[in-house]
Protein backbone atom coordinates (compact mmCIF):
# COMPACT_ATOMS: atom_id res chain seq x y z
CA UNK A 1 0.00 0.00 0.00
CA UNK A 2 1.41 2.96 -1.00
CA UNK A 3 1.07 6.64 0.90
CA UNK A 4 -1.88 7.96 -1.67
CA UNK A 5 -3.62 4.68 -1.45
CA UNK A 6 -3.11 5.02 2.93
CA UNK A 7 -4.63 8.64 2.60
CA UNK A 8 -7.55 7.78 0.47
CA UNK A 9 -8.27 4.99 3.16
CA UNK A 10 -8.10 7.18 6.00
CA UNK A 11 -10.24 9.92 4.69
CA UNK A 12 -12.93 7.14 3.92
CA UNK A 13 -12.78 6.27 7.92
CA UNK A 14 -13.21 8.86 9.15
CA UNK A 15 -16.08 9.62 8.11
CA UNK A 16 -17.63 6.59 10.12
CA UNK A 17 -19.30 6.95 12.99
CA UNK A 18 -16.36 6.94 15.92
CA UNK A 19 -17.82 3.00 17.30
CA UNK A 20 -16.86 1.74 14.28
CA UNK A 21 -13.82 3.56 13.81
CA UNK A 22 -12.48 2.38 17.28
CA UNK A 23 -13.62 -0.99 16.22
CA UNK A 24 -11.57 -0.55 13.33
CA UNK A 25 -8.62 0.34 15.23
CA UNK A 26 -9.03 -2.49 17.72
CA UNK A 27 -8.44 -4.98 14.99
CA UNK A 28 -5.95 -3.50 13.68
CA UNK A 29 -3.86 -3.12 16.81
CA UNK A 30 -4.94 -7.31 17.55
CA UNK A 31 -2.83 -8.15 14.60
CA UNK A 32 0.37 -6.84 16.13
CA UNK A 33 1.74 -9.47 17.94
CA UNK A 34 3.33 -8.14 21.11
CA UNK A 35 6.97 -8.10 21.46
CA UNK A 36 8.10 -11.45 23.81
CA UNK A 37 9.04 -10.05 27.34
CA UNK A 38 11.87 -12.00 28.91
CA UNK A 39 11.39 -13.20 32.46
CA UNK A 40 14.34 -10.88 34.25
CA UNK A 41 17.19 -12.79 35.13
CA UNK A 42 17.52 -13.66 39.43
CA UNK A 43 19.32 -11.59 41.21
CA UNK A 44 19.04 -13.41 44.56
CA UNK A 45 18.48 -16.78 45.59
CA UNK A 46 15.47 -18.27 47.82
CA UNK A 47 18.36 -18.72 50.57
CA UNK A 48 19.16 -15.62 50.07
CA UNK A 49 15.75 -14.40 50.01
CA UNK A 50 15.09 -16.17 53.25
CA UNK A 51 18.12 -14.11 54.94
CA UNK A 52 16.77 -10.97 54.24
CA UNK A 53 13.46 -11.74 56.29
CA UNK A 54 14.85 -13.47 58.96
CA UNK A 55 14.40 -11.60 62.55
CA UNK A 56 16.49 -12.24 65.57
CA UNK A 57 13.26 -11.83 67.26
CA UNK A 58 10.94 -15.17 67.91
CA UNK A 59 7.62 -15.58 65.70
CA UNK A 60 4.12 -13.94 66.98
CA UNK A 61 2.37 -16.48 69.15
CA UNK A 62 -1.64 -17.09 68.47
CA UNK A 63 -2.22 -13.92 71.08
CA UNK A 64 0.24 -11.88 69.85
CA UNK A 65 -1.29 -12.73 65.75
CA UNK A 66 -4.69 -11.57 67.13
CA UNK A 67 -3.60 -8.48 68.76
CA UNK A 68 -2.02 -7.58 65.36
CA UNK A 69 -5.13 -8.28 63.76
CA UNK A 70 -7.75 -6.20 65.15
CA UNK A 71 -5.10 -3.45 65.29
CA UNK A 72 -4.83 -3.10 62.14
CA UNK A 73 -8.48 -3.88 62.11
CA UNK A 74 -9.23 -0.72 64.18
CA UNK A 75 -6.55 1.20 62.37
CA UNK A 76 -8.19 0.46 58.51
CA UNK A 77 -12.14 1.27 59.86
CA UNK A 78 -11.93 2.82 62.77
Amino acid sequence: MNVAEMSEMLSRVKTWMPEMRMVLARKILETLHPPQISEPPRKMSLNQVFGILKTDSPPPNDEECAKIVEEERLRKHG
